[in-house]
Order: C-alpha cells, then structure tokens, then sequence
C-alpha cells in the first residue's frame, strides 16, 4: 500500500468543513494525551528505580602500597584495601558482617568442626581465562604456611592441610578444632599458574606486588606515579570475570601522606570520600556535601606496655597507679566527642557477650598517688618519683616514653595522659611518629617503652594474636610483648571450642588476668566513621571487622539509576 503524497492530504483537507478538521485535530490531540498518560503511569507506577552501570568514585588514603598481595598485604592497611577490590577468598562478609559464600558457592562443616568442605562457583576465570580451580586455593595457603616466604599469616594456618577433591572442591582440615576458622577463609586467592613461576628470594620484589592478577570485583587498570616514582593513584574498572557485575564503572584511589593532606585534597574536589582517624575531622569537612557513616569495627585503642625496655614499667604498682591516674571520660567526651565509648578490658563492648571486668580503674588521682607511696616510689627532685630496685644501688626515677602516631587524635590523647601522668609524679616523654612509618620503624622491631595504639578484633573475637606469647615477635601484634603460660592456655582452648558457654568462660576468665596484671591501659573504642558523597548509593555496611572490608559489597554501589518494570 503506497504512502499518501503531500498534495493528496492537501486536496483531502480542501474537501473537508473546518468543522471536520477541528474532530481530527480534538482527536489527534486526545489519542497523544491518552499515550502520554498510559507513557508516564508506566514510568511511575509500575517501575521502580534501580542501580545502572556507570559514574566513577574517587577515595583518598593515607599511606602508599607496598605489596598488593593477599600473603603479606595484612601489614599494610593501603595494601589491606586495594587486595580488597582485587582479590576475593572462599568466603566474605555480608552488610551485616556475617560470613556468606564468595568463590565458594557453598561449604560444609564436618568432623566436629575439624573438616571444611568448599564447593566452587562454576566458570570461575582469571582475567587471562586459566579457569580458577582448587589448585589455586591450595596453592595460596601452602604458600602462606612455608615460612620462606615469609607471610604475617602464617601463624593463622599452621596445623590446616589443604586437600583437593576436584578441580571444583577442596577440604580444609584442621589438627584442632578452631571456632572461628571461617574468617581465614575469606583470604585472597592467588593465581597458581602465575606464582608459582616467583621463587622465595624473589617473592617481595617481584613485578606482581604492584601489578596484581586477582580474581575481585575489580582490576587494576592504571597506576600514576610521581616523578621521584612514588605511587600517587591507582584507577580499577570492574572485573568482566566475577560472578556478580560492579556498578561504578571507574574506582581511584588516591594515596596521601597525611590526613591533613587528604582533607586539603577533599576541599579541592580532588577525592570524594575517605576514612576519617577521628570524629575530630567531621567539622573540617563541612564545606562539601558528604555523608557519614558509623560502621561498627571491633577495636580499640590504649597504651601497652612493653616491660622488657623500661625497669618502671616493669612495677605492676606503676602501671596500676598510671591505669587509676587516666581520666578515659575526658578522653571520650573532650577529645572524641562522645563518638567513642569508654574501653575496660581487652574486649569491645558487646562482643559473645562477655561480662565486663570486675575491676575498671576508675579515674582517681589520689589512689594512684597513694598506690605509689606504698610501692616505694618517693618524690624526689621536682616531684619526681624514684625507687632504688632491687640489685641497683641508685634509685631508678620513674621516667619514661609514650609513643604514638601523628594523628591528631592519638597526639591529643597523648598530651592529655603526659599531664595526667605527670601529675602523680612521673616524667613522660611524647614520641610521635608519623604513621606511615609507625608499622616499620616502631611496632615491628617493637621499639618503644609505652606505645598508645590500637588493636582490631574480628566480630566472632579471637584474642590470640594479641596476647599469646608467640605472637610477642613480628608478625604477631603481642604489642606489650606480654607472656604467660596460663593465659596461653585460656587463649588455645576458647578457639578450639564450638561451645559459647565454654568459650565465654575462658575469656572472661583471661581478661581477669589481663585485668590484674595491666600489661596495657584500654582507653576508649571509637565509631569507625567513613565519609562517602550523596552521589554514592547502595552502601549499606553496619559493621566490618576491619577497615578495608568497607570494600567487600562494592559491587552493589552505583551512582546512577534506571527505571525497571516491578
């Protein structure tokens, strides 16, 4: 059927009364009404808006990456971050912070809680298409077990055997049971078929460290460097190859030395969103639009005592006297602005719901001056406190150095326990080094006399690394270098049992001890607060067990949106 030509509706129009023409037209404009209507009742009723692909989220950090690899990227917190963007474990963490499935697309508990049993996903691919299988998964813990190359997490899987099933199936079998074993497995997978090619020797140097091949949510597309070759920024674009396509279509990260810096970058509109050290920080970035988020992180932060590098220290009296001299309400309401609470004891407040200790030191300047007096410590020149120790013929003065970090926070906190302190009669002296060299310089070689630090627990809590004598050397976090046979003990049978009546039992009973002995002072637990633009959606974590799990549900942000039939 041919169309109509313009001069045939031309003479059809000339035959008709301006009476018919006006119908046409009523019509005409009644029928693209109707469409309208039926158009956008569709739009509004019965869609729904929904996360689209696209948009870019840029997040400034402070620190540089050393090595982005899942066996030692656990002594860095920047390379905790990138490996997770690039690297994803058997397991993971929900919003909530329970343990899901990952590469994993289910997993078994059996022999009493000695044998795991993980199933796949099937089509599992690395970015170059060698199919991802459970070679891989055995190969990445049987490299983190051999102490050649030297993996912090060692300690963590010695006693697991590996075995393969199939290409698709694995069974991690433990010597003993270990209740909260599953959070191992949400550990990094590592390409066999790349690594194996790195020997030991070559391990921390190799090209791979700062250019990973990982199977996560993202990849790394581009690295910009300074001209000195320092690492300014990495960008990643989502990974084709994961089983559940990312939304924001370019992810950087920006690395600064300082949180000063990194706020100066934020008002430029160089970043978008980052972590803050502390709710001190919230009124320095008023000037944008961001909003804050409290994520639920199990740490906290006090003073340990390393005993071995001050004879002061050494005196339990001292360490009583200091513990009944810090004012932690001062700290939580003047320093922190009420976005802490107040810490007792070695575990944050709700954890396996383990009763408070007994014996809190409540702040009392008297006491502790009077605690002191009974101990033997007289004042001396300037008020001075000194003792002359057993075997020593001059008295020893109770002089001391607190180090710390240069956050503003930590800084703060550290001033005011200088004056509190100091009150009672003791000299201290403030070390503050900067934080990006605090794990190299201090922690690791354990150079300090009191160190004011924190310490990150995982939700299902496992104090082991913290408090058991072979964790008193790097790569263990024993910060107060503290041993005792007893509390190792407590600490090896509460993490073999699946009991939490057993398990809370011996924690309480561990923390009694902790409490009587003050290797460390716990101050305060502070809110983990993390600033993200209004243009981020889709973020939904409550709680983490450590700052770069943030990332373990990026997939599921977006910054633009489309609109789907319900």
């Amino acid at each position: 059927m041919r169309s109509l030509s313009v001069n045939h509706w031309r003479y059809i129009l000339r035959r008709l009364t301006e009476r018919e023409i006006n119908l046409i037209l009523i019509w005409i404009g009644v029928s693209a009404a109707a469409l309208l209507f039926l158009g956008g009742y569709d739009y509004i009723f019965l869609r729904i808006p929904a996360p689209d692909t696209g948009g870019s989220y840029t997040e400034g950090i402070i620190g540089e990456p050393r090595y982005l690899n899942p066996a030692v990227s656990s002594a860095n917190e920047v390379d905790r971050d990138i490996t997770a963007l690039i690297f994803s474990g058997l397991v993971k963490h929900d919003e909530s912070g329970e343990i899901i499935p990952d590469l994993a697309e289910s997993y078994e508990i059996k022999d009493g809680g000695k044998t795991y049993e993980f199933t796949l996903r099937e089509n599992l691919k690395w970015p170059d298409n060698t199919p991802l299988t459970s070679d891989d998964v055995i190969f990445t813990i049987n490299l983190i077990k051999d102490a050649k190359f030297q993996s912090p997490l060692r300690n963590t899987w010695q006693g697991v055997k590996a075995e393969k099933i199939d290409d698709g199936k694995l069974a991690l079998k433990l010597s003993v049971e270990y209740e909260p074993f599953l959070e191992n497995a949400a550990l990094g997978i590592m390409p066999k078929h790349i690594w194996e090619k790195v020997l030991p020797q070559n391990f921390l140097l190799t090209q791979l460290n700062v250019k990973p091949i990982g199977f996560g949510q993202y990849q790394l597309k581009k690295i910009t460097k300074s001209a000195a070759g320092k690492i300014k920024s990495m960008e990643f674009s989502p990974n084709d190859k994961y089983y559940e396509k990312a939304n924001i279509s370019k992810i950087i990260l920006r690395f600064y030395e300082t949180q000063s810096d990194l706020i100066s970058a934020f008002k430029r509109r160089e970043v978008d969103g980052f972590s803050l050290n502390s709710p001190l920080e919230k009124d320095l970035v008023k000037s944008r639009s961001v909003k804050f988020y409290d994520l639920k992180l199990p740490r906290y932060f006090g003073v340990f005592f390393n005993q071995d590098k001050s004879k002061p220290l050494s005196d339990i009296e001292v360490r009583k006297s200091l513990a009944l001299s810090t004012d932690k309400k001062r700290v939580v309401e003047d320093i922190l602005k009420n976005e802490a609470e107040i810490q007792i004891g070695p575990f944050p407040h709700g954890l396996l719901d383990i009763n408070p200790p007994s014996v809190a030191y409540e702040f009392d300047p008297a006491k502790a001056s009077e605690v002191l007096d009974k101990a033997g410590w007289k004042p001396g020149d300037g008020g001075l406190r000194e003792k002359k120790l057993k075997g020593e013929k001059t008295a020893t003065k109770l002089e001391f150095t607190l180090t710390t970090t240069d956050w503003p926070e930590l800084t703060q906190v550290a001033s005011m326990l200088k004056s509190d302190w100091e009150k009672i009669g003791a000299r201290v002296n403030l070390d503050i080094v900067p934080v990006s060299a605090v794990q190299t310089q201090t922690i690791r070689p354990r150079q300090y006399e009191a160190l004011l630090f924190g310490e990150v627990l995982t939700l299902n809590p496992d104090p082991f690394s913290f408090w058991h004598s072979t964790q008193r050397k790097d790569p263990g976090l024993n910060l107060s270098v503290y041993s005792n046979k007893k509390v190792d003990g407590l600490l090896e049978t509460a993490r073999q049992t699946d009991d939490p009546d057993v398990k809370i039992a011996k924690y309480e009973e561990f923390q009694k001890i902790i409490m009587s002995e003050l290797p460390a002072i716990f101050i305060y637990s502070p809110n983990y607060i993390y600033a993200l633009p209004p243009k981020i959606k889709g973020m939904s974590t409550q709680a983490i067990n450590t700052p770069s799990q943030r990332f373990e549900n990026i997939n599921k942000w977006y910054t633009a949106t489309k609109r789907v039939r319900k």
